[in-house]
């Protein structure tokens, strides 16, 4: 019902979806997974900032110790999963009107500023508001100047194409939602090398109640905020050909033909473990390796100044208690 009565609204938001979308919602100059959901794999202000990690953080032994982080209302919005609460509104309602933990993950933040905007980790998105009243949206986390890695906890994902990607219908292209799902149906197909990998069906039915047959323009939209436009072919895993995946600007689709399931990698929980840049599930050896030089590497410093480790790559954060468990 939801979804129905905010039709209007994105019907006139689909222009913007498709240059965020088609383009980049996220441009930032540098940049630069996978954790389970009950045994499953699983934009900002642009900023001049150059890459740097050169800077060595400030030692935690001339760090003031931080003061206990704030306790939550564990009620219906407390997740204790993973021990965080959705507690900005315009989060919980989207997170409800796009399919919830199926869509999302659990949420694996609390809410903090991140590069100008209101920010929250969830396992497989961020979810982002740059701006009061601004439209909710989500992160092109996959954009090659965010988090280009195609190697992660020894699973092989394909890399960015541009020959795919340039593909994308442009916002002024006729009958623009029909256009979108006829790309994504060519390149993300249901059938590919014999096997079922669902890729498309997928994409399509990811926000609950709507139909792509009695409004194809709208299914276009709301999808599109999920995964964005495909960016690669289907891929075989090369030590594993029960795995097949797809890259997309937002998520990577994951096809295990042994339990015959397509859903997303949990690709946020891993970008969470490169800002705060200690080995381990989220930060395994390669991805580690692989993000070492990346602005993002290593910035989780509490008692710091908003808590971030060199606050000239990450102008606007503040990381205050943003990973500390509620």
């Amino acid at each position: 019902m939801r979804l129905l009565k905010q039709r209007a609204v994105w019907r006139a938001s689909l222009a913007i979806l498709a240059l965020l979308g088609a383009a980049v919602v996220v441009a930032w100059p540098s940049g630069g997974a996978v954790p389970s959901v009950h045994g499953q794999e699983a934009s900002a202000t642009p900023t001049p900032t150059p890459a740097s990690v050169a800077a060595t953080p400030t030692p935690v032994s001339v760090m003031p110790t931080p003061p206990p982080a704030p306790t939550a209302v564990h009620d219906a919005r407390y997740f204790f999963e993973t021990g965080y609460r959705i507690d900005y509104d315009p989060f919980w309602d989207y997170f409800r009107a796009r399919g919830s933990v199926d869509t999302f993950g659990y949420p694996v933040s609390r809410t903090f500023t991140f590069l100008g905007c209101t920010t929250q980790f969830f396992q497989r998105q961020l979810m982002q508001q740059c701006g009061a009243g601004t439209r909710v949206q989500t992160m092109n986390l996959l954009d090659p100047d965010l988090m280009p890695y195609n190697q992660i906890n020894f699973s092989v994902f394909p890399a960015h194409d541009p020959a795919v990607a340039t593909q994308a219908p442009g916002p002024d292209t006729p009958n623009y939602g029909v256009a979108v799902l006829d790309e994504v149906r060519r390149v993300a197909p249901d059938s590919w090398n014999g096997l079922p990998v669902n890729f498309f069906t997928t994409f399509v039915h990811t926000v609950p109640g709507v139909d792509p047959l009695v409004d194809p323009d709208f299914a276009a939209l709301v999808n599109l905020e999920i995964w964005g436009f495909p960016t690669s072919n289907p891929q075989f895993d090369p030590s594993n050909h029960n795995f097949v995946y797809q890259r997309f600007q937002r998520g990577i689709m994951h096809f295990d033909a042994t339990t015959g399931v397509t859903r997303g990698i949990l690709l946020s929980d891993y970008f969470k473990g490169i800002i705060i840049g200690q080995p381990g599930p989220t930060l395994p050896p390669d991805l580690l390796a692989a993000s070492a030089t990346s602005r993002f590497f290593h910035q989780y410093c509490p008692g710091a100044s908003n808590w971030v480790c060199r606050p000239g790559d990450l102008p606007a954060t503040d990381l205050t208690f943003a990973f500390e468990t509620q």
